[in-house]
C-alpha cells in the first residue's frame, strides 16, 4: 500500500496547486471548442446523433493526440527528477517507501490527475456539445474518453520513466521534448525515407506490410487503432486510409485495430520498467 500512499499525496498536491482545476478547464474548452470548429468548418453534425458523434470524435482525435501527450509529459517529467533537485526525495525515501513504491506511486498519482481532468473536462464539455451539436451518442463518446485516458496513462508512464532515469528536470524536459518531436515529426519522415530506400519510390502501387507495421507502432498510431476498435470504424486507424483506397493487399496483425491496445500496453510498461531499473541502481 506504500505506492498508494505516495499516489494519494501526489494527487492532493496537484489539487492544492490547482493543477487539476486548470487541466479540467483546458479539456472542457478543448472539447467544446473542437466541436464548434469542426461544425463550422465542415458541417459534420448535420445528420443523426450516431454519425455526428463519429464525426466529432474524428475531428477531436488529432488535436487530442497532441494535447494529451504534451500535458501528460509535463505532468510526469518532473515527478522524480524534481524531487531529486529539491532534496525532498531523500526525505520521501526516509519514510517506509521503497524506490519501487515511489515510482509506481508517482505514476498512479500523476495518472489520476490526468485521468480525472480528462473525465471531468470531457463530461463538462459534453453538456456544451449537446447544446451546440444537438445530439451525441453517449456510448461512443464515453468509449473515446476512456481510450483517451488510457492514452494519457501511457504518456505519464513515459514521462515518469524518463524522470526516474535522469538527475535533473532539465534533462527530463529535454527527454520529454525529444519524445514529442520523435513521434509527431520524425517518425513519419523516417517512414518515408525507409520507404524510398527499400521500395525506390514514395508512392508504390501497393504499400508493403512492413510500412504499415512501422507506422502503427507509435503510441499515437496505437491510440487511433484503439479508438477505431471500440467504435468499429477503420477511419481512425493508420491503415484505414490505405485499405479504403485499395493501396494494401492485407492489413498486418500489428496494424489491426485491436492490436492498438497491445502497443499502448508495451509503451506504458517498457519505460516504466526501465525507470524502475534505472532508479533502483541510481546513487541519490
Amino acid at each position: 500500500m506504500s505506492a498508494i500512499t505516495v499516489a494519494k499525496k501526489d494527487f492532493r498536491d496537484a489539487v492544492r496547486s490547482r493543477l487539476l482545476l486548470g487541466l479540467t478547464a483546458l479539456f472542457a474548452l478543448f472539447t467544446v471548442g473542437g466541436a464548434a470548429l469542426a461544425s463550422w468548418a465542415s458541417g459534420l453534425f448535420s445528420e443523426g446523433g450516431g454519425e455526428s458523434t463519429i464525426g466529432l470524435i474524428f475531428a477531436l482525435q488529432t488535436p487530442a493526440g497532441f494535447l494529451v501527450p504534451v500535458i501528460a509529459l509535463i505532468v510526469g517529467y518532473g515527478a522524480i527528477a524534481g524531487e531529486r533537485e529539491t532534496g525532498s526525495l531523500k526525505f520521501l525515501l526516509g519514510l517506509p517507501h521503497r524506490r519501487r513504491d515511489v515510482v509506481l506511486g508517482k505514476v498512479l498519482g500523476r495518472t489520476g490527475v490526468v485521468a480525472v481532468s480528462i473525465l471531468i473536462g470531457f463530461a463538462v464539455g459534453l453538456i456544451g456539445l449537446v447544446a451546440f451539436v444537438g445530439e451525441v451518442s453517449p456510448v461512443d463518446y464515453l468509449a473515446f474518453t476512456l481510450v483517451t485516458v488510457a492514452f494519457g496513462f501511457v504518456y505519464v508512464c513515459l514521462g515518469v520513466g524518463i524522470s526516474a532515469m535522469t538527475r535533473s528536470t532539465t534533462k527530463a524536459a529535454v527527454g520529454a521534448i525529444a519524445l514529442v518531436v520523435l513521434f509527431k515529426a520524425l517518425w513519419g519522415l523516417l517512414s518515408q525515407v525507409l520507404l524510398y530506400a527499400i521500395e525506390g519510390t514514395f508512392l508504390p502501387e501497393t504499400f508493403p506490410g512492413w510500412y504499415l507495421v512501422f507506422n502503427s507502432i507509435t503510441p499515437d498510431a496505437a491510440y487511433g487503432s484503439a479508438i477505431g476498435f471500440v467504435l468499429r470504424e477503420s477511419q481512425f486507424t493508420s491503415a484505414g486510409a490505405y485499405e479504403s483506397q485499395g493501396l494494401i493487399e492485407s492489413v498486418p496483425l500489428v496494424a489491426e485495430p485491436w492490436f492498438g491496445f497491445v502497443i499502448l500496453a508495451v509503451w506504458a510498461l517498457l519505460p516504466l520498467a526501465l525507470g524502475l531499473w534505472g532508479f533502483g541502481r541510481a546513487d541519490l
